[in-house]
């Protein structure tokens, strides 16, 4: 069987008014793979909370939320009015004049000076459309969908240049309004006053400036822009309280495929007077599991279950929900996993870093928009936080348990983090060459209230090597900066764990497991690559290196699931690299910017771009700075699923230098012990990227 998980989408804008946050909802949602083994029948619409909380119940309950501007729109015509709605990034305004149709507005509207613009959504931006009514002399656009439902969800872009009102209106109102040309139509686009928000994720409040909150919900490079909204209820009102974000820490061995320590802590920018919430330890977590305890899920999240590989959910609800759900032991939720998909307990990928919860019979669960929010039993104290709501496959499907990342399991982290001296930063160290040395840094930040002198610790002396020379003192809220530099020896996966001690008795410490790959030499490559530039040496390993092909260039290995081939040129000097590639895989259709299988390109540790799908050889050009470069073209696999060639393919790779290298008029030679890692500029037509979920 070929389920997906489904987590939260954090898509949100820096700036971004009430109609774009709203679209928020039906876009967080990750879509699963179709199978033709996916069963027929249907989930009933319940939940995901069963129920509307009482106000005030959970103090504690946050959310993590986008914050804006509501902007009011109406549509008048023939003095009947008609339901409308705004754009992102639209001119406030008003005007009256006789509607003219100007079918899609793909060129100047013509006969509309004056008066207002009737188009039909379809094949260009929206910007572009009241651009063209604009240049006709239209003095407002009224853009209709061109699918049944409203128009809800449109943005002009935060570069218009146009200053008429723009607003939409659903599909089968604008097929009304083109048998009523030359009538009198006014439309208005107004920003008020108030702001508004819309919900990214739920978290919880831990005291203080302490938010926590699931990793996966936070795994964004616009993350820092969200707000928190303490002790939430009714998303309608009271986002004038939201509170912005100091800084966000996720756990270091947070692993976004597998959603393995899915935990990250939010400090705010200032302290919040309010009740927090408690959290369990490892132990207790342990025995209320093993009772199978009635817990409470709690969120905004969508309503709407469905079976694996349906969906999406929908019916997001403004008023914080609840659902009462037994816990159950990582073995039973590994026994109703593996049953219902058919496979392995070992593959269900139920870490002990997850606890899990639901109902025998389904029908009630967590959902998509749920992420990040509390999983809780009720006990003498108040309540007590065992789960972060994580991922699951369907949404309150029978036999497909919703997890949790498990809090008990994951305090260290937490207590390091609030309280301590944590480290945060990447764990997974770029593929490298053997004989190659990568640097990468990490932060180590004191959050005691006591100035410190941290000792620092590597466990593996023969591959990695740390720099903590600035990290000698840390007074409460310093931070520092360590250096690892991974220079593997020979070829193949390398781990370590770097940890932290304190002179201070009692303040809490954190560690982070990191790992890099080392990768061997390639020069029977080069040929049939197509290089013969002594600027350039290869590399390839992974779970099956590279080969030559039969048919020219080279293909990657043959993988299986969660397995990746590895092609790695270490170039030399300014210049420009390239290359043709191409990949025959597995496509995800429905999300094409959350591949399944694909081939992807990274320089320097920086993934620049992919393909997937069936995508014949493209020719790309990418400028390179000086010093050494790693451009790395990989072939990657998700667990379920093969389609087409299942494989990279690249040829044709040559290097131009910028300068041609001259030889020194003596013997001296340059040089360090590190490699520089700068990429000059970018890849020719293309945008950088990054995938989260």
């Amino acid at each position: 069987m070929n389920y997906s998980k489904w987590v939260l989408l954090a898509i949100a804008a820096t700036q971004v008014n009430i109609a774009m946050a709203t679209s928020l909802r039906s876009e967080q949602i990750q879509l699963s793979k179709q199978n033709s083994d996916s069963k027929s029948s249907v989930i009933t619409p319940l939940i995901v909370g069963g129920a509307s909380a009482d106000e005030g119940e959970y103090p504690f309950m946050s959310a993590l939320v986008v914050v804006g501007t509501e902007i009011e729109t109406t549509v008048s015509v023939n003095s009947s009015d008609y339901e409308s709605n705004s754009f992102g990034f639209g001119p406030d305004g008003e005007a009256t004049g006789s509607l003219v149709d100007c079918g899609i507005g793909d060129s100047q509207c013509q006969g509309v000076s004056n008066n207002i613009c009737l188009i039909e959504r379809g094949e260009i931006n929206f910007s572009e459309k009241a651009l063209n009514c604009e240049s006709g002399g239209g003095i407002g656009a009224i853009i209709y969908n061109n699918v049944d439902g409203p128009l809800d969800s449109g943005t002009l872009g935060d570069d218009f240049s146009g200053s008429i009102p723009v607003v939409g209106i659903s599909q089968q109102d604008g097929q009304a309004l083109i048998d009523l040309q030359n009538a009198t139509a006014s439309i208005t686009s107004t920003t008020l006053a108030a702001t508004a928000q819309d919900v990214v994720c739920g978290a919880t409040f831990l005291g203080e400036q302490w938010i926590l909150t699931a990793a996966h919900c936070v795994d964004s490079e616009i993350a820092d822009q969200y707000q928190v909204n303490v002790g939430e209820y009714d998303l309608r009102d009271g986002a004038e309280q939201a509170i912005a974000i100091k800084r966000i820490y996720s756990h270091p061995n947070f692993d976004s495929d597998s959603l393995d320590n899915d935990v990250a802590l939010i400090e705010l920018v200032e302290s919040v007077e309010g009740t927090a919430i408690q959290l369990a330890d490892a132990s207790t977590t342990d025995q209320l599991a093993i009772e199978n305890t009635i817990a409470t899920s709690i969120g905004w999240g969508g309503r709407t279950g469905y079976l694996p590989n349906e969906g999406p959910t929908g019916n997001f609800p403004d008023i914080l929900q609840e659902v009462e759900l037994p816990l159950l032991t990582n073995s039973q939720c590994r026994n109703e996993l593996a049953s219902s998909q058919g496979i392995n307990q070992a593959n269900t990928g139920i870490s002990e870093q997850m606890i899990c919860a639901a109902l025998d019979s389904g029908g009630a669960s967590a959902c998509q928009g749920d992420s990040g929010g509390p999983l809780f039993v009720e006990t003498n104290s108040g309540p007590m936080q065992l789960g972060i709501t994580s991922w699951g496959i369907g949404c309150a499907a029978e036999g497909y348990p919703g997890v949790y990342a498990r809090v008990g399991a994951l305090l260290d982290f937490i207590d390091a983090t609030r309280s301590g001296v944590g480290i945060t930063g990447n764990s997974k160290i770029t593929n490298t060459p053997v004989d190659v040395a990568f640097q990468q840094e990490f932060t180590v930040t004191n959050n005691s209230t006591s100035t410190i002198v941290p000792t620092i610790s590597l466990s593996n002396n023969s591959d990695f090597s740390i720099d903590s020379s600035q990290c000698t003192t840390l007074t409460p809220q310093q931070s520092c900066q360590l250096l690892v530099t991974f220079n593997a020896q020979n070829q193949g996966l390398k781990s370590a764990t770097i940890s932290i001690t304190s002179d201070v008795q009692g303040i809490p410490t954190g560690n982070i497991s990191i790992q890099g790959y080392a990768v061997g030499a390639a020069s029977d490559l080069a040929s049939s690559i197509g290089t013969q530039s002594s600027a350039i040496s290869l590399y390839s390993g992974g779970d099956v290196s590279w080969r030559s092909n039969s048919l020219g260039g080279v293909v990657s290995g043959n993988i299986s699931g969660n397995e990746e081939s590895i092609l790695i040129a270490s170039i030399e000097g300014a210049g420009t690299l390239e290359f043709e590639w191409a990949v025959s895989s597995e496509e995800n259709e429905d999300e094409p910017s959350e591949p399944f299988d694909a081939l992807y390109l990274l320089i320097n540790g920086e993934e620049i771009e992919f393909i997937s799908g069936e995508v014949d050889y493209t020719e790309q050009s990418i400028s390179l700075s000086e010093g050494t470069n790693l451009v790395e073209i990989s072939y990657r696999k998700d667990v379920n699923v093969s389609d087409g060639d299942d494989q990279g393919k690249v040829r044709n790779l040559t290097f131009t230098a910028a300068n041609p290298i001259s030889q020194p008029t003596d013997n001296s030679s340059g040089g360090g012990g590190t490699m520089t890692w700068l990429l000059l500029l970018m890849f020719s037509g293309l945008g950088m990227r990054k995938l989260a979920f």
